[in-house]
């Protein structure tokens, strides 16, 4: 009814009073109808519409994708100092080992193949084994830092049989492989 309202305007000032008016007497008319007359059932209301405080699907989409990306970009910060804390602790270690190795006096790391013994317990000795290496390089004594173990079969018969070796046809045989020397 407004943009009728709205039309007619557009066509003049004369003719918008007078269909102005026509309107109110149609209203008035009406009003004083009901009043006068049984009460007719109406259609039901039209459904209203929401608050104005009250969001819309696209105003709650929006805010959903700015809060994701405001986790997002807390959690990459998040990761990003502590990659750079782990960084630091990283080069703090390596200072440290590196100072340690340096305040050894004339101490070396060599690459060996030195067979460890059967310590009375029976498990390999390899510091005993890594001394040795060292005393044989002209160092004083030796720490062990790396072994290696392998299987040294006295034949193959095993093979031949379809079977799994025993320890005493394979035994294994542990070797240190890199010495601390001093």
């Amino acid at each position: 009814m407004i943009e009728r309202l709205r039309r007619i305007l557009h066509l003049g000032t004369l003719g918008a009073l007078s269909i102005a008016a026509a309107w109110a007497v149609l209203l008035a008319g009406s009003a004083i109808a009901q009043e006068a007359g049984p009460t007719l059932q109406s259609a039901p209301p039209a459904p209203a519409s929401p608050p104005a405080n009250q969001p819309s699907f696209i105003d709650a989409f929006g805010r959903l994708l700015e809060q994701g990306a405001t986790n997002l970009r807390s959690n990459l910060q998040d990761a990003q100092s502590t990659m750079e804390k782990l960084g630091s602790d990283a080069r703090e270690a390596t200072k440290d080992a590196a100072g340690a190795v340096v305040a050894l006096p004339n101490a070396r790391m060599l690459s060996a193949h030195e067979p460890c013994t059967a310590a009375q317990n029976g498990a390999p000795d390899c510091q005993t084994a890594a001394a040795a290496f060292c005393r044989g390089k002209g160092f004083q004594t030796g720490k062990s830092l790396d072994t290696q173990s392998e299987q040294k079969c006295t034949s193959g018969r095993f093979l031949l049989e379809g079977r799994a070796p025993t320890s005493s046809e394979c035994p294994t045989h542990i070797f240190v492989t890199r010495a601390m020397c001093q």
